[in-house]
């Protein structure tokens, strides 16, 4: 599997469990239209990541494991960036939508997010050089801590995501 492939996959199977929690928060906040409006968005990814698995369903299974848990290293490295697209995506909501919170960043809001985007990009493009371009076992093994870390990252931009869109939801279901 390529490297844009593996990245693409694991951002699209993050968008679809970030599209997933954010319509059952949606139904269970009282707003089932918003919630089913989520639920058709997510058509989009669904399709994208199923066509490709049911293609590669008959693909033959004796594949070396290198390159195979390099991919899955890097597909993780694409959750991350969904995760950071949802914490940016409800951010920009919160602070210059609704006008509800401030950035707890020193550098400030747009700047705050440049900051995790000056983190992201060398993670990403280092974790490509280690997985593809040398192709060692011992280059798979240093990629390890470097998609740990990344994920750490990532977490905490998903919980700021969900806090996020914690105020997405207590202000649509207040306003109607």
């Amino acid at each position: 599997m390529g490297s844009l492939k593996s990245l693409a996959r694991g951002f699209f199977v993050s968008a679809t469990a970030i599209c997933i929690y954010s319509a059952l928060a949606l139904i269970r906040a009282g707003e089932p239209l918003l919630g089913l409006m989520f639920f058709l968005i997510l058509i989009i990814p669904l399709t994208c990541a199923i066509y490709p698995w049911l293609r590669e369903k008959n693909a033959p299974k004796n594949i070396d494991p290198i390159p195979k848990w390099g991919s899955i290293l890097f597909s993780l490295q694409g959750a991350v960036l969904a995760f950071w697209a949802f914490d940016l995506a409800t951010t920009f909501y919160v602070i210059n939508i609704a006008r509800v919170a401030s950035e707890i960043n020193p550098l400030g809001w747009p700047l705050g997010a440049l900051g995790a985007l000056a983190y992201y990009a060398p993670t990403v493009i280092l974790s490509y050089m280690l997985i593809f371009r040398l192709k060692q076992k011992t280059s798979i093994y240093a990629a390890i801590p470097i998609t740990a870390v990344a994920l750490c990252m990532g977490s905490m931009n998903l919980n700021a995501g969900i806090g996020n869109f914690g105020f997405f939801i207590f202000l649509h279901s207040s306003i109607f």
